[in-house]
């Protein structure tokens, strides 16, 4: 982790996007076809008019290129600033700067990124005649997985999904890299972490709960 003190945040940063870039072109190169898409919509729509839905789906998709940094600018933000308050009121902003607590959040996001990688290679090779019902609803090393889709209520998907080995694997990250990039010692770390992150996320979940539950009223 010290080596990354000489590298810059927007280096970075600009890596991450770059490996997101790389992870969208290959799901919509090998994930999403015509045949996804009549597996999809086959009760509803015929073939002809599922490919004309793929077909529009693809020239929007220059969309998530847009989105994606812009999106991943504000997590890292909101992460840092979250994880920041707790280093202020542990009297640990002497030794960890926003800057530095920036910089640990961005470089814990590579767990994130193998879980993208392990989903993708999940359906190309063990996924065989899969539906985008499948793709949204499957997270890989989750309580979700545990389930079948059609037992699980829309609003406990992504609470299950977002209950996963990666996400345990972040919080550590984050707890190591505070300690890591700094003097401030290990346990003090993950006092900020789970002060900070853990009631987050939790808060996160509820709120995307409560807006599913919302729309379907």
């Amino acid at each position: 982790m010290n080596i990354l003190l000489i590298i810059k945040n927007w280096k970075l940063f600009t890596g991450i996007v770059l490996a997101n870039y790389l992870i969208l072109i290959a799901s919509q190169t090998v994930l999403l076809n015509e045949i996804v898409f009549f597996n999809t919509y086959s009760e509803q729509l015929t073939y002809e008019r599922s490919l004309e839905l793929f077909h529009k789906m693809r020239s929007l998709s220059w969309i998530n290129y847009v989105v994606t940094p812009v999106m991943l600018l504000l997590k890292f933000s909101v992460l840092s600033v979250l994880l920041y308050i707790g280093v202020f009121f542990t009297d640990l902003h002497k030794d960890l700067t926003l800057t530095k607590v920036f910089k640990v959040v961005i470089v814990s996001e590579v767990v994130f990124l193998i879980a993208s990688i392990t989903k993708l290679l999940w359906f190309i090779f063990f996924a065989g005649n899969y539906s985008l019902n499948d793709i949204s609803f499957f997270y890989p090393l989750s309580l979700i997985n545990l389930f079948d889709r059609d037992e699980v209520a829309s609003y406990w998907i992504y609470p299950l999904q977002t209950a996963n080995l990666f996400q345990f694997v972040y919080v550590f990250l984050l707890a190591l890299g505070l300690s890591r990039i700094s003097s401030v010692k290990r346990a003090a770390a993950d006092k900020v972490v789970l002060a900070t992150y853990v009631p987050g996320i939790i808060i996160w979940v509820a709120l995307i709960m409560f807006l599913t539950l919302d729309t379907q009223v």
